[in-house]
């Protein structure tokens, strides 16, 4: 008879377990435990895989040990995960230990995979993901529309996610989600743009015209995995705090250089949400109070000093660093290559960027003390011009000298956000693997 399962401390993931508000701490050895739920076996599948999926390579008696499951329970739940196609088995190790070879388990590339499309502008970047983190695919396309209306954009959105559907499906890869990756305000009771400065959208149905474009392209019959909308930074520091996890490192700060301003924050090992999931609308902030009009339609925010307009409009209308309908990256190469043949005003709105951004960091590095702060966009771009003397001007004002904070660029570049969304867009199955089917016996 099999034991009965001792409960703990709720099971970590990126989603929230209760609500939008708060968002479990992320993933890293040990942090998984069993947990009490409706249904305890669903659960204790959920904690195999994520354990697995942070920690690949385990036997099962380990696995027990490390999840404080008994070894029975392990022994008939790795079955059941193996014949949905979610684990395979590792060749056992026979370099001639003594005793009986142990056989790794790890997350099975290519059964279920993530959609992740950020809606960027004049550009579309789609991250498919599996449960191993390998990318599965990436496509970039741009939409030949200066306006951004949204019509144009949803059809464009709806077009690349049909196309990605019916290849993976084709494939006998499960979708259990896609998840849009997007700038500005989000409400996520109804996965509604409320308002985007950067697009200049006000309350788009996003998700809910997205899915509705997608059915259409499929066809009757044709079910659509869930479209859930979250914001673009925060799904970008998500990919990027991947990494640094492994390294012990539990604070950190994404900051998105684009047409504005936006971060991500990670705080203990969490997401900072805030009460309606706002935070990280830095480029709001009034570093400049009798400033320079913002988008926003206020006065003297950072990104009026430090977002890539400020940059931009040196240039004449019809200059191409203005051409909204050409891709973020390449508008900032552009830049890159006159700054470096010495364009003198270009190099002058870029010191006055970097002491904004100085004066900024120093304010967020007080209120969240961040160990990481990672840079993106253009500012990764004029890391030479903006790193030193910014790193510089923080350290000069430490509390304590213990706090100094390092000042990275992104490892991920333009697919941090879509990166992101595939990841968060496989937590249903990680939540509930027996979304996925049980595979024919071979």
């Amino acid at each position: 008879m099999e034991e009965e399962e001792e409960t703990a401390v709720p099971a970590a993931g990126w989603i929230p377990a209760d609500g939008p508000d708060l968002w479990g701490p992320l993933g890293g050895p040990g942090t998984h435990r069993p947990k009490a739920h409706a249904d305890v076996r669903i659960s204790n599948m959920s904690l195999i895989l994520r354990h697995l999926q942070t920690s690949p390579a385990l036997s099962r008696t380990r696995l027990a040990r490390e999840t404080g499951l008994s070894k029975a329970t392990v022994s008939t739940l790795v079955a059941e995960l193996c014949s949905r196609g979610l684990l395979i088995e590792e060749e056992p190790d026979l370099s001639g230990n003594v005793g009986r070879p142990s056989t790794g388990l790890r997350t099975a590339p290519r059964t279920a995979a993530g959609i992740g499309l950020e809606i960027s502008g004049a550009s579309l970047l789609l991250s498919v993901t599996d449960l191993t983190g390998e990318v599965v695919a990436r496509r970039c396309e741009l939409v030949d529309d200066a306006g951004h209306r949204p019509e144009t954009m949803i059809e464009h959105v709806a077009a690349m996610l049909s196309q990605a559907l019916e290849q993976l499906t084709q494939q006998g890869t499960t979708v259990p989600g896609i998840v849009l990756a997007q700038t500005g305000i989000i409400d996520y009771t109804d996965n509604t743009v409320r308002y985007s400065s950067t697009l200049e959208w006000h309350d788009v149905a996003v998700a809910d015209q997205v899915r509705d474009a997608v059915a259409r392209r499929l066809g009757p019959g044709r079910s659509v995995p869930t479209i859930t909308l979250e914001n673009d930074a925060k799904l970008a520091a998500l990919a990027t705090y991947e990494r640094y996890a492994q390294d012990g490192v539990r604070n950190l700060l994404y900051l998105s250089g684009g047409e504005g301003i936006g971060a991500g924050i990670i705080s203990d090992g969490h997401l900072l949400r805030g009460w309606l999931g706002l935070t990280g609308e830095v480029g709001h902030m009034p570093v400049e109070p009798e400033g320079l009009a913002c988008r926003c339609g206020r006065r003297g925010c950072w990104e009026t000093r430090s977002g890539l307009q400020a940059l931009t409009s040196i240039y004449p209308p019809g200059d191409a660093v203005r051409d909204e309908t050409t891709s973020l990256d390449e508008r900032i190469e552009l830049l890159r290559r006159r700054f470096d043949a010495g364009d003198a005003e270009l190099t002058r709105r870029l010191k006055l960027s970097q002491r904004a951004l100085a004066r900024a960091l120093a304010i967020l590095t007080d209120v969240l003390n961040p160990e990481v702060i990672v840079l993106s966009g253009y500012l990764a771009a004029f890391a030479d011009v903006f790193i030193s003397p910014t790193a510089s001007a923080l350290q000069d004002r430490l509390l304590d000298q213990r706090a100094a904070v390092r000042l990275e660029t992104s490892h991920l570049g333009q697919w941090a956000s879509s990166y992101g969304a595939a990841l968060v867009a496989l937590e249903s199955v990680l939540d509930n693997p027996t979304l996925v089917d049980l595979r024919p016996a071979s």
